[in-house]
């Protein structure tokens, strides 16, 4: 079975999430609500601005593990 990424991500929906992404020459990363999953890109939700970021941009995915009590993955 091949691993769906833009399947795993939908049940991810209300979730908060760090996204790392590629950004010219080094990466950078976003933190919010990941509110909304496209055809092509996500949504996140930081306070009172939305982030698009496209799939082809995304490095990875930080998210805290279940059942975790740090509080660095808030946003």
């Amino acid at each position: 079975m091949l691993y769906d990424f833009v399947e795993d991500l939908e049940t991810q929906v209300g979730d908060s999430i760090e996204i790392v992404i590629n950004a010219g020459k080094g990466c950078c990363s976003h933190r919010g609500i990941l509110s909304q999953v496209g055809v092509d890109f996500v949504t996140l939700i930081d306070g009172d601005e939305k982030i698009e970021i496209p799939f082809d941009s995304i490095a990875a995915i930080k998210k805290q593990a279940c059942g975790a009590t740090d509080k660095r993955m808030d946003p």
